[in-house]
Order: C-alpha cells, then sequence, then structure tokens
C-alpha cells in the first residue's frame, strides 16, 4: 500500500503548523513596520509632554519627567528598542526645553536639574532594557510555542500514520491467518476425506480378496489328499489369511470408522474403545448419555480423532493401565474429555503447549481441528495423570437437525 514519505508528512506538518499559528497581535503588526512603531512612540511622548504642561501651574519646575517615564516604558514594552530609544530622546529634550529652567532652552544650568536630567537617563536606560529584555523573552517564548506545535502536529502525523500502518498490518495479519485457517480446514477436510477412500479400498478391495483366498484355502484344505505336513501348511496359511483379513478390516476401521456416518459418534467411540482396550491392554471406560444422539459430520469426527490422538498417546507414552473417556455436553457446546492415570507431560512440554507452540504432530491435529470448529482444547497434567478436554460451541438448533439427518438415511 502506498505511504507518503516522511519528508512530505513533515512539509505537509510545517505548512499545517503554519497555519495553525495564532495571528500577530498588534506588536507584531506594529514591531514589522517601523514607521508606525516610530510614530507611536513619538506621539506617545508628545501626548506625555502635553499632559506634563497641563500640570504644570501645579508642579512648576517640579519633576518635569513624570509622565515621560511612562511613555518610554510603553515604548520599550510594545514597540521595541528603537522606539523606545527615541521616546526617552524627545522626551529629555522635551522636558528640558519646556519644564526646565530656564525654558525655551535645552542647557541645564544647575547642579540639580543636571543630576535630575542624568537620573531621568539611567531610568529610561533601564526601563528600555527591561522592555528589551521582556520583548525578546516573548518572542523566544512565541518562538518555542509555535515550533511545539509544529512538533505536535508532524507527531500527530506520524501516529495517525503508524496507526494506519498498524490497522493495515492487523488487517492482512488477521486475513492471513484467516487464509491460513482455511487452508488448513481443507487440508483437513482432504485429509478425511483420503482417509475414507482407504478406508473403504481395504475393506471393498483388499479386504475381500483376503476374504476369498482364506475360502478358497479351506476348500482346498477339505478337499485334497495331503500328507499332515502339507495339510499343517496349508491350514496356517488358512489362518495367516484370516488374520490378514481381521488387520486389513482393523486399519480400515481405525482410517475412518463405518460405524460413524452410519450410527453416529457414539457406536464408533463404543467400537473403537473396546479394540482398543483389546489390542493395547489399557483398561478404558467410555461414559456417555445414552439420548446423546447425533452431531454434524465436521463435529463427529473431530471429537473421534481427538479420542484416537489421546488414547494412541496413552499406550504410547503414559505408562497408564487405564483410561477413561467422556462426552461432555456442556449449556451450548459440546466436548470430550480423555484422562489416565500415567506418569504425566514433563513441565517444559506443557509450557509449550499452553503458549500455542507445537508438542508433535498428533497434538497439532487436535488442536488445528477443534479450533477449526472455533473450540478450545485444554491440557491438564501431572505425576498423577494427564486430562485433555476438548469443547466445541454447538448451537441448539444443530444437533435436531443432524438427529433427524441421520434417522431418515
Amino acid at each position: 500500500m502506498y505511504s507518503e514519505p516522511s519528508s512530505e508528512k513533515l512539509t505537509r506538518a510545517a505548512s499545517l503548523g503554519a497555519a495553525l499559528r495564532p495571528h500577530a497581535g498588534s506588536e507584531g503588526s506594529l514591531a514589522s513596520k517601523a514607521w508606525v512603531a516610530y510614530g507611536l512612540a513619538i506621539a506617545g511622548t508628545l501626548f506625555a509632554l502635553a499632559g506634563r504642561w497641563l500640570l504644570d501651574p501645579a508642579l512648576g519646575d517640579h519633576v518635569p519627567y513624570s509622565l515621560v517615564y511612562a511613555a518610554v516604558a510603553l515604548s520599550a514594552i510594545y514597540l521595541g528598542l528603537g522606539p523606545s530609544v527615541v521616546s526617552a530622546a524627545l522626551g529629555l529634550f522635551g522636558s528640558l526645553a519646556l519644564f526646565v529652567e530656564p525654558r525655551g532652552s535645552l542647557i541645564v544650568s544647575g547642579l540639580a536639574d543636571f543630576a535630575e536630567a542624568l537620573t531621568y537617563v539611567g531610568v529610561c536606560a533601564v526601563i528600555i532594557a527591561a522592555g528589551e529584555t521582556n520583548r525578546r523573552s516573548k518572542l523566544r517564548l512565541k518562538s518555542a510555542h509555535e515550533q511545539l506545535e509544529l512538533r505536535e502536529e508532524s507527531l500527530r502525523l506520524l501516529n495517525a500514520d503508524l496507526e494506519k500502518r498498524v490497522a493495515e498490518r492487523t488487517v492482512e495479519l488477521k486475513q492471513a491467518e484467516t487464509s491460513a485457517r482455511q487452508l488448513g480446514a481443507q487440508v483437513l477436510k482432504m485429509q478425511d476425506n483420503e482417509r475414507r477412500r482407504i478406508a473403504r479400498e481395504l475393506h471393498d478391495s483388499v479386504g475381500q480378496m483376503v476374504a476369498l483366498l482364506s475360502m478358497d484355502l479351506g476348500r482346498l484344505q477339505r478337499s485334497a489328499h495331503f500328507d499332515p505336513q502339507q495339510s499343517g501348511i496349508v491350514s496356517d496359511c488358512k489362518s495367516l489369511a484370516e488374520n490378514v483379513m481381521h488387520e486389513v478390516r482393523t486399519i480400515s476401521h481405525l482410517l475412518h470408522p463405518p460405524l460413524l456416518d452410519e450410527m453416529g459418534l457414539p457406536s464408533s467411540l463404543r467400537w473403537y474403545i473396546d479394540e482398543f482396550s483389546r489390542r493395547s491392554g489399557v483398561v478404558t471406560q467410555l461414559e456417555i448419555a445414552e439420548d446423546f444422539g447425533r452431531l454434524p459430520g465436521d463435529y463427529e469426527i473431530a471429537l473421534f480423532r481427538v479420542v484416537q490422538e489421546s488414547l494412541t498417546n496413552v499406550h504410547r507414552h503414559s505408562g497408564s493401565k487405564s483410561a477413561m473417556v467422556r462426552l461432555l455436553e456442556p449449556p451450548g457446546s459440546v466436548g470430550v474429555e480423555i484422562s489416565d492415570q500415567g506418569k504425566g507431560i514433563p513441565v517444559e512440554k506443557r509450557r509449550i503447549f499452553e503458549a500455542g507452540g507445537a508438542m508433535g504432530v498428533g497434538l497439532r491435529g487436535m488442536r488445528e481441528r477443534v479450533e477449526q470448529l472455533g473450540g478450545t482444547i485444554e491440557l491438564r497434567s501431572s505425576d498423577s495423570g494427564t486430562t485433555v478436554c476438548a469443547i466445541l460451541p454447538i448451537s441448539a438448533a444443530d444437533r435436531p437437525a443432524a438427529s433427524l439427518a441421520s434417522t431418515e438415511e
């Protein structure tokens, strides 16, 4: 996806930052036009001199610079260094000419008048310096504030772009996860179909041929005249053929039990657990409600494979002499629980499984089957045994529909 370059983002941020800056007030406008600033300084000083002239009957030649200080201070604060200097100079000469004896002259005749004029110059210098310092501080503060606003805008744009990228990557990740889940579901479905096909071929083709071979050997044993050694060989061959026929039937049923399609999960589990107990020597019990009923095909296959893989692990790894299989029916869901009394699973492997890691093809296959149907699988293990619990959500309307379909068949 297109993402605008960082330089363009910063340029756009700078433009937006400039647009967001407040318009300069009267101070900025006056400072940007020197003639206006100087004119206002002169006008303010003349106004102060005029005020002092009005007070002259009462003040006489005392405090001749009193009102001029205010004009200098205002110029220093609002108009800048040059206008404030002009205001101070104009105030000095104007006061000397108008309010200091001899009036009408710019000459300071007395020591007191000279000291007062010198004091005026010193105070004005302090006022101008303080005003200039204050004005420069305000300008720096304003500039820093504008820079801060600009950086905030840049950060906001970059953050928005980052959030957009994260959202895009999240969508892509979810799409990839959905695609992987769909692919996993297709692989499992293809695997189940292939197992069903191989089971049917074994039962219908190899199984039938071995059955015919056993029948022919029986006829040969009854019809031919063999010596005892030859008769024993034929009998052994017939026994081997019967064993092969039984093994082919068992393998066919393990690949895909025909009872799973014909009678449902309870019947296929009863057959499988009886056969597992007989072949493995692990005494296995099945706990199931009599009215359990049918489930959708995907659910029955998933739960059967969880039981099949779990019991295989019990036989291979746990060392347990017994096991328990329970079909569960929590509200709004269905599940299966397989427990044993074996040596348990090492803590490291349990942590890997709980963190979503793989512990082997069998457990990974169980998890994929359960998660494809929106369910969860839990593995609990200790030194006293292991329990595998798989829960699948199912609506109340799904089960009667499945049961009705099974009954009509």
